[in-house]
Order: structure tokens, then sequence, then C-alpha cells
């Protein structure tokens, strides 16, 4: 004999039903809401207090039985087996009334008040009822040993007096309070019950224009915040806690865009595309390919750049940080598709393939609306933001939905932008049908007005006519109407020489199919437009080949001409020649004469040069023992202590040349007498600067560098920084050159560098860079600093800084820019002010040719 046995039921199948699926707080709100609209209330009110969350409407309620047989029943779902409105047909013609279908059918919602808080109870009254029933539920209760099977653990019931207050002072309606919250990780900020706030504008399609059910949020502690931004002029509806939310596309759909609207009913699908306002076509066809939606409808807009700086305008967000296409089942939105990210539909998935061909998601807003009387036909996945169950039905939704895009699609990248009239040659010539489309693309992206593709593009026209003559070529498909104005590429705007033969028969079938009397006298009008201009250019090919016949003669007389002279011309060159043979025979014998005379001259000049190459040689031997004297001179104590003395003298001198070209600065001497002072002052400063840097050159022993000769001026910036600079600046070096020769002093080069540092030191500066770069042919020197910069002084004008005595400082000479700007002229090298690297110090660029 068989034994027969049940299945036990752990406690923790809790969690299973509660936590684990349902993924988000947000979520387990929407459940509860949901519950709510599905028990007829048309307002909710969510309040938010210290560890307490309060969710109240004023639905139909429950009775003590309903709490007991239905809500405590783990997974039965009374709309789901139709006893919802089985025992009162007063409720039940009320949810005819209202048109409303159920938003859930799993009977699990309620396990969401578990996602929010450990302890929940529940105040539900019906409307013939005297008294209120309350349950308490401490679901940590469940959570103690999952060895504990789930219907052993009780749930505290009481009833109540009625002395509860539903919104809108309704007598009946169900309040639950959720407490002992689960919010450690995300407690319920402002900025967290905000995104709850712009999630549920979502819920409840946002998109329709009635509005038969409203939440509103309550948070006392966020009040004086909500007035604060609205005192201040800040405060608009999507930055405001406390009240009802408000239907925040109302005047999104109104946007001009393009647009494809879709209704299902009667067994028919009725398509209308239409652009920024005006109805392109409309189509009606048999659902034979979605036979189990009976109710439904798709609307798709294309954003392009002025609908969404629109969008951005009125909603404060972007359009792709808002969503783009969502999913309704029953007026309630099915997550995750049309969240921001989301590839539900498999859009970018797609547009990946060719961005040119397809849209993405970016560029969409839109939803898709399907009512079902059998819920289970189109279920959600248990896990509530995870989607469709793949159903038949679900199956047919998707297919519904890329019906729709592929026809938004074909007019926006076909038409729009211009891909298929160029791809299929619509243009005699390919060059003006890529300047149509480029024209067109450009247009498009701001303008909230279809006129110009309407009126102005010819590729765009035959390509809607070729749309048009597919759409009635379909057996299943019944065209109501079609912009006669966009499938009119015959009028008097457009060249009919640039059409070519077969669109006209295009446009034959169209008139004929639709039984457009007015396009077809168009067309026939066209045709002898068509006619006419033919043999009008046939006169004016006659006409053209009768001027270049009379062009050919005449130039053919001129060619004739042409032999003429060229054969007079060539006579003379002839006697020109004889001419010149005789005058070169004259000259030949002059030329032996001179030959005689250029020997001697030659043996005299050949005797100079060896006596300058002897003189040049005892030169060059002289200044050798020359050199040698000076080294032994140099090794010597008493000459080091001498250069030292002479170095420290011209140290004096050049302090002493600042202080008289101070003083005389500030002297009131007139100009004329100041000026050529001054400038005689600069020169004797610059000759003592350079005896400075003599002496350092002499000490080292590399009088070389005094000499003028060539140099590789990045290799000597780099050495001289390294071996002979001594500064508290910190210098820094770098070239993307190797070699680059000037002819010059090396002398000169090292005093151009002290200056530069110098100066550095003097604004302050802590570093100092070198950098040598290439510009064509010519070598470029960047030196910048870190320092103070220019002061007020040079704001207009930066390069007066090398002017003659001009200087930005009360104490200073203003020659030291002056006297590098004439150095660098004895090099060929040019000097200017640049814009400074660091938005601080100064910055020279310095040309070497």
């Amino acid at each position: 004999m068989d034994d027969k046995l049940q299945f036990k039921i752990s406690s923790a199948l809790k969690d299973l039903v509660g936590k684990d699926l349902i993924t988000s707080d947000n979520i387990a709100i929407f459940e509860l809401v949901k519950n709510s609209y599905d028990a007829y209330a048309d307002h909710v009110v969510i309040t938010f207090a210290n560890d307490k969350i309060t969710i109240a409407d004023n639905g139909k309620g429950m009775s003590f039985a309903d709490l007991k047989d239905k809500w405590l029943f783990l997974g039965f779902s009374a709309k789901k087996d139709g006893s919802e409105d089985y025992e009162d047909d007063k409720q039940k013609s009320y949810r005819d009334k209202i048109k409303r279908y159920y938003a859930g059918a799993k009977g699990i919602g309620r396990f969401s008040c578990d996602r929010l808080g450990s302890l929940l109870t529940i105040t539900t009254k019906t409307e013939t009822a005297n008294y209120a029933e309350q349950i308490s539920v401490d679901w940590s209760k469940f959570e103690v040993d999952q060895k504990i099977e789930f219907a052993s653990i009780d749930v505290v019931h009481r009833t109540v007096n009625n002395s509860y207050v539903f919104p809108n002072r309704k007598s009946h309606g169900t309040i639950i309070e959720i407490t002992d919250l689960h919010n450690e990780e995300t407690p319920w900020t402002r900025k967290h019950i905000l995104e709850l706030k712009r999630s549920l504008q979502k819920l409840i399609n946002p998109f329709s224009e009635t509005n038969d059910f409203m939440i509103e949020i309550v948070c006392d502690r966020e009040i004086d915040s909500d007035k604060r931004l609205i005192s201040e002029g800040t405060g608009y509806d999507r930055d405001i806690v406390n009240g009802p939310l408000k239907n925040s596309l109302t005047d999104i759909i109104k946007l001009k865009t393009t647009q494809i609207d879709v209704c299902i009913k009667d067994g028919y699908i009725y398509t209308t595309l239409s652009d920024r306002g005006v109805d392109i076509y409309r189509i009606k066809e048999v659902n034979d390919e979605c036979p189990l939606i009976k109710d439904g409808s798709v609307s798709i807009s294309f954003l392009n750049r002025a609908a969404k700086y629109n969008f951005h305008r009125i909603m404060g967000v972007d359009s792709k940080n808002y969503g783009s296409i969502f999913l309704f089942r029953n007026g309630f939105r099915i997550m995750p598709f049309g969240e921001t990210g989301d590839d539900s539909w498999g859009i970018d998935f797609r547009a990946q393939q060719g961005r040119a061909r397809f849209i993405g998601s970016r560029d969409l807003l839109g939803r898709v609306d399907i009512f079902v009387e059998d819920i289970s036909e189109l279920r959600e996945a248990t896990s509530r933001d995870s989607g469709l169950l793949d159903t038949p039905m679900a199956r047919q939704v998707i297919s519904l939905y890329w019906k729709c895009h592929k026809r938004l699609e074909r007019y926006v990248a076909g038409i729009l932008w211009g891909e298929n009239f160029l791809k299929n040659e619509y243009y005699k010539d390919e060059i003006v049908g890529r300047e149509a489309r480029t024209e067109l693309q450009r247009i498009d992206k701001d303008s909230e007005d279809p006129s110009y593709v309407l009126g102005a593009s010819l590729g765009s026209k035959i390509d809607f006519v070729r749309l048009i003559k597919v759409l009635t070529s379909d057996s299943n498909i019944k065209v109501l109407y079609y912009n006669t104005d966009l499938a009119n590429f015959v009028s008097s705007d457009i060249v009919p020489e640039d059409i070519k033969p077969q669109f006209i028969s295009d446009l034959e079938i169209i008139a004929k199919r639709t039984g457009n009397v007015e396009l077809t006298s168009k067309i026939e009008e066209a045709q002898k437009r068509i006619e006419e201009l033919a043999r009008q250019k046939e006169k004016a090919e006659q006409k053209a080949a009768e001027a270049e016949r009379l062009q050919r003669e005449a130039e053919e007389k001129v060619l004739k001409a042409e032999i003429e002279r060229r054969a007079a011309e060539v006579k003379a060159r002839e006697e020109e020649e004889r001419r010149r043979n005789a005058e070169q025979a004259k000259i030949l014998a002059e030329n032996e004469k001179l030959k005689a005379e250029n020997a001697r001259l030659y043996a005299e000049k050949k005797a100079k040069e060896e006596e300058g190459k002897r003189k040049q040689a005892e030169k060059e031997k002289h200044l050798e023992s020359l050199k040698v004297e000076f080294y032994k001179k140099a090794s010597n104590p008493d000459t080091d202590a001498l250069i030292h003395h002479v170095k420290n003298n011209n140290g004096r001198i050049k302090d002493e040349v600042d202080d008289v070209i101070r003083l005389l600065k500030k002297a009131a001497f007139p100009e004329n007498i100041k000026y050529p002072m001054l400038e005689s002052l600069s020169k004797i400063k610059k000759l003592s600067q350079k005896t400075l840097v003599a002496t350092d050159l002499i000490l080292n022993c590399d009088l070389a560098k005094a000499d003028s000769q060539k140099i590789n001026l990045p290799l000597f910036i780099k050495g001289y920084l390294a071996e002979e600079l001594k500064s508290f600046v910190k210098w820094h070096f770098k070239s993307t050159v190797d070699l680059f020769a000037i002819f010059g002093s090396k002398l000169d080069l090292a005093l151009l560098i002290d200056n530069f540092v110098k100066n550095s030191e003097d604004w302050h500066a802590k570093n100092i860079w070198f950098e040598c770069s290439r510009q064509g042919n010519d070598l470029v020197l960047d030196i910048y600093d870190d320092g103070d910069g220019l002061t007020e002084i040079f704001s207009h004008n930066p390069n007066q800084i090398f002017d003659f005595a001009k200087s930005g400082k009360t104490d200073g000479t203003g020659f030291g820019m002056y006297l590098i700007k004439e150095t660098l002229k004895s090099m060929r090298a040019s000097i200017m002010i640049e814009a400074p690297i660091n938005e601080k110090g100064m910055h020279f660029k310095l040309i070497f040719k």
C-alpha cells in the first residue's frame, strides 16, 4: 500500500518570495502602490517618518475573511482566479466603469513589506463594515529557525474601532505601517525619496493625459527645505519632496517631433506617421502578425537636437537620462524596459551595426501600452526588475514594437537623413545627391518645421514615393492618407529633367492605386513640361552646334593668320642670325687678343695669392704663440688673482652704471639729452656684462667660448646650464632637436642665458624652463618661468618690454630685455612675448633662422 506524503513549508520561504525577489526598496513600494490601484483606490499617500513608512489608500479595503482567506494565503491571487470581485457585483461594475485592469496577479506583492522593515501593521476597513480589521506581522520571527514551518508562526489580529480616516477623508481603505526599517545601506534621505518620486512618476503611464489615480508623498522633516526652494524660485516640482505626483510628460508629448503612433483595435492595426505636427501617412492593416494583442498602442518619437533641447528645458533633465521606450501593462510599468542603460528591446545592440542606418535609444522616447484581461498572458518575471517571461504574447509585443520602430526608422534614415536616395542613386549626378543629403541632415538637426523636406528635397520626395508605392502594393494594407506635398516631386520648383523616368512611373502607380485625380493631373502636366523641355533642349543643342561651327571656322581663320605670322618671324630670325654670325667672328678676333692679356693678369693674381697665404701662416703662428703665453699666465696663481680682481671691478662698474641709469631716468633732463646718455650707458653695461662672463670663461680655461664661431645651440644651452650657471632659480631643459648650428659668440649666448635667469630671480620665480623644438627650417627656443609675470604697465602691449629703457619696476633700468633683443639680432634671431604656459609667470619665444 502506498503512503501519501505532503510538502512542508519552511519559514525561510518568506525570504525567497520577499527580499530575494523584490530587489530594491523602490520596487517594494511599487508593488504596494499597485495593490492599492487594484483595490480601486484613487488616492495613495506615502508617508516617511522616523523609522516608519506608511502607505495609505482609499480603496475598497478588506474584511476579516479577505485577510484570512486571501491576504494570508501565500501565493494565492484573487485577481488571477477571478474571485477578487466575484462577491461584490457593485465593485465589479465600478471597475468596468473606470476601465481599469489589474496591475498584479502573482500574490507575492504583499511580501514587499518585508523588504522595507521587520514589523508590519495593516489596518483595513470596507465601506459597509462598522469596525476596522488590523493584523501585525513580525517578519523577524520567520528568520529564527528555518526548520520551523511557515504556517506555525502566528500573525496577531485585532478588531479596532472605526476612528481611522483614509485619504480624501474616505471611510474605507487600507493603511500599511512598516517600522524597524531596513535602511542601513540606503536610508530614506531626501535624495532617496526624490529618486522614488521620479520612479513613481513613471510607474503609471506618464504619457497618459488622463489621471484617475493620485500618489502623494508626505515627509515632515523635508517641509522646510521644500519651502526654502520654493521661496528662492528654484523649487521645480522635480526637486520638491512633499505633495502629489504630477504627470511630468503632459507637455513633452506635445513636442514637435518625428513620431509614429500605432493603435490595435477590432482586429486592425492603425498607424499614423507624422513629422513635427504634419501627418506624413496613415494606414490600416489586418492584425495578422499580433493576433493575441486585442487592445494596445505604440507611440515612438525620434528626437532631433531641437526636440532634445526642448525636453531638457521642460523636464530639467536630458532625454537620454530620463529613459527611452517604456513598456506598460494595464497602465503600470514593467521594469526594466526604458531604463537608462537598459537594452531589453535590443535597440542599441542593433544600432551598433550601422549608426548611419539605425536609430539608437538615446534618440528615442516613447512607450508600448498593452491591456489584457488575463495577466498570465503577459507575465513579469518573478524578480520584479527582470522584464517579461517568454510567452507567445510577450513575443508578439516585441514583434509589434519592432514593426513600428522600423517604419519610423525607414522614414528618418531614408527620407530625413537621405540614406536611401544616396544609396539608390535617385540623383543623376552623385555630387548633387551628396550635397543635397548633407544639407538635409544639417537642417534636420535643429528644425521644428518639416517644410524644408516637403518643399525642397527632390531625393526625399522620390524616396517617399517609393515608400508609399511599397505600402500600396501590400494587399493587407490600406493607405488612408499620404502627404501629397511630400509625394509631389513634379511641382514647378523642381527641374523635371533631373527626374529619372521610372520615378514618374512610380508616381503614376500610386495615383492609380489611391485614386488621386489631382496627382494624376499634376503628372500629366509634368510630362507635358518634360516633353516641352526636351524640344527646347533639342533646339538649344542645334543652336549650340551652329555656334560651335561658326566658332570653329573663326578659329581656323585665326590659326591660318598665326601660321603666316610665325613664318615671317622665322625669316626675320634667320636674317638676325646671319648678322650675329658676322658680329661673332669680329668678337672672336678680339677675344684672341684678350687671352694674352688675361694670361698675364692671371700670373700676377697667382703671385699675390701665394704672398697672402704666406702672411696668413705667419699670422696664425704668431696667434698660437700668444695662446701658449696666455695659458702659461692663466696657470699662474698671480694671474688667477688678477682675473678675479678684474671680475670684481667689472661687477662694481656694472652696479655703478645701473645706479647712474636709475638716477638719470629720474632726472629732469630734456629727452634729446637723456636718451643718448642712456644709450651710451647701456652699451657700457653690456660691455661690463660681457667682461664678467669672459672672466668666468677664462677662469674655467675655455677662452674659445668668447670667439665668434659655429655653435650647436641645443648642446651649448644644456652644457652651460649644467656646468656654468649659478642661480637660486631651478632650471629645466628639454629638446627634441639634436643638432642646430648658429654662427655667433659663446660669450654672447652665455650673457643671454644669464640675463634670462637673472630676470626670473627678480620676478621671484622658483623654476625656469628652456625647451628647443623645430618649426620648419627654424629652431624655436621657448623660455618660461613661474614668477610674478608682467606688471600692468605692459598689459596692452607686452612686447614693449624690449623697448629701450622701458622697465616695469620702479628701480629697474629697462636695459636687460633691450640688450637681449639687440644681442639676438647679431645671431639672426628674433624674440617675442607669448601667453604664460602655466597661467603664471613669463613666456619668451626665440626663433633662430
